[in-house]
């Protein structure tokens, strides 16, 4: 009995042990188990940092989208002012042909009257050989032109129909010359007006580009802080960042096309029912002249027929009417055309620049139409009057399309490929490229050559 008693002692503390670990075992479960919440002011100090960092990122998003349209602005002006320069250098060839024409003119008229003028000495040298008086010879040989010796000559109480035929001749050369030489001087002062107007063009488009490149830089300097900022905010990497801003720029300008190439076609949906109502009112006026014309036909032949009758004569048969014309053929080599656009993609954007290794939007334009033998010139106001208009829905593959507020005003021109695309010099660090059509300075016609 004495040695049970101990066990039975160790058997009841280790049991009481085994509950009291059992209670500290549920008490830690039951404390792990409470939710602990969290109070309003972190709660509201959580609602602010969120509503603060979105507030932030929407900033800067408006910030890098606003920076972007600025550069396209600058981008634009320096275009413009580009196609400004060849518009000015399109009207100092025109000049510089001109005076040379006029120059030509006043050469050949001076040299009439130089004829004219000594046809007159001639005849005065002979009227000398025969023996005319000194003061008649004085007259011819001492006057300084043609003017002043048919001044002299009136002045002299008889003079021949013949020698009065040739003073007149000698006069009327001498105007005609003086008419030349003026229209001359007047054609080389256009030239030099237009030469300081090409200089200043040529000025003011360098400084476009020179004012494009150095806000392009400091704008691309902006956006890359802007994205920065947004990958930190967002907890993503730059790369992801520009990425997502170049997507978001290409759905706007997605949109934009979408937008303008509806307005397209409710302008081309417009122009289908003026000319189907047009054409209506032209076929009512055409039925009715076909009407009074068989009319009259049937008129004619009842008479036509009576009259053989009476004369026992047969009837004449009707002529047949004549066919209707062909239908124009259009320009050939449009492959040609295309395929040299194609081959400059990637070449650099270059104001002036006409080939072969840079390009601006008409240089670009003009070379590709030269592949088809069709010469246009290096300026899109010139190309726009020297193309036939299209509409937008009705373009073809090598058509032009121009942009700005009408299309002899253009300040743009790109080479349309088909299915709303073209191929374009666009601007100053920009390479030759396919693009959208679409665009909301594109005007309602394109150009046709």
């Amino acid at each position: 009995m004495p040695k049970a008693l101990p066990a039975r002692r160790a058997l009841r503390t280790g049991a009481t042990l085994s509950m009291v670990g059992v209670l500290a075992v549920s008490l830690s479960l039951s404390a792990a188990a409470d939710p602990v919440y969290p109070s309003k002011s972190q709660v509201d100090r959580a609602k602010t940092a969120v509503a603060t960092t979105s507030g932030r990122i929407a900033s800067l998003d408006a910030q890098y989208v606003a920076a972007s349209a600025r550069l396209a602005q600058v981008q634009d002006r320096a275009a413009a002012a580009a196609e400004a320069y060849n518009g000015a250098r399109y009207e100092l060839d025109q000049r510089s042909a001109e005076t040379t024409a006029a120059k030509k003119r006043a050469a050949q008229a001076q040299d009439v009257a130089d004829s004219a003028g000594l046809q007159v000495r001639r005849y005065a040298a002979s009227v000398y050989q025969q023996g005319g008086n000194l003061g008649e010879l004085e007259a011819y040989l001492s006057s300084t032109g043609p003017q002043d010796l048919m001044d002299r000559a009136t002045a002299l109480e008889a003079v021949s129909d013949a020698r009065a035929q040739s003073l007149q001749k000698a006069d009327a050369a001498s105007i005609v010359a003086d008419t030349m030489r003026q229209q001359a001087a007047q054609a080389e002062a256009a030239q030099a007006k237009a030469a300081q107007a090409a200089e200043a063009a040529r000025n003011a488009a360098q400084s476009q580009a020179d004012e494009a490149k150095s806000a392009a830089a400091q704008i691309q300097k902006q956006q890359s802080s802007l994205t920065a900022q947004l990958a930190t905010l967002r907890k993503t990497s730059v790369t992801l960042e520009r990425q997502r801003q170049d997507g978001l720029a290409a759905a706007a300008a997605a949109r934009a096309a979408a937008a303008e190439a509806a307005r397209q076609a409710r302008l081309a949906a417009e122009r289908a029912q003026a000319a189907k109502t047009a054409a209506a009112k032209r076929a009512a006026r055409a039925a009715a002249a076909r009407a009074a014309e068989e009319a009259a036909r049937q008129k004619a032949a009842a008479e036509a027929a009576e009259a053989a009758a009476s004369q026992n004569k047969p009837r004449p048969q009707p002529q047949p009417e004549n066919p209707p014309p062909p239908p124009p053929s259009t320009n050939g080599g449009v492959s040609a055309v295309l395929a040299y656009a194609r081959a400059q993609i990637g070449k650099p954007y270059q104001w002036g620049g006409d080939g072969p290794n840079s390009f601006d939007c008409s240089g670009l334009t003009m070379r590709a139409w030269q592949r088809a033998g069709v010469n246009l010139s290096h300026y899109t106001g010139a190309q726009w009057g020297e193309t036939a208009r299209v509409a937008i829905s009705d373009l073809r593959p090598g058509d032009l399309v121009f942009y700005g507020s009408s299309g002899a005003d253009s300040h743009h021109v790109g080479l349309y490929v088909g299915s709303g695309q073209m191929i374009e010099a666009p601007y100053t660090g920009a390479n030759v490229r396919y693009a959208s059509i679409y665009r909301s300075d594109l005007v309602p016609y394109g150009g046709r050559p």
